[in-house]
């Protein structure tokens, strides 16, 4: 998967369990920007803050 598979895939996600980018940084302990920019693909996560995104998405 390239970048921009991944990022369709992130929002598909985010649209389907009707998540907001705020509820997603609640979880992860960021701020939503970070948090946006980051399932946009513009900044890092570390490991745990990637596994506690990728469990708010599911």
């Amino acid at each position: 998967m390239n970048r921009v598979e991944v990022t369709e895939k992130i929002i598909a996600n985010k649209v389907a369990n009707d998540l907001k980018w705020a509820d997603i940084a609640k979880k992860v302990g960021l701020s939503k920007e970070w948090v946006t920019a980051a399932c946009l693909g513009q900044m890092t996560l570390t490991a745990d803050q990637a596994t506690s995104w990728a469990t708010s998405l599911t």
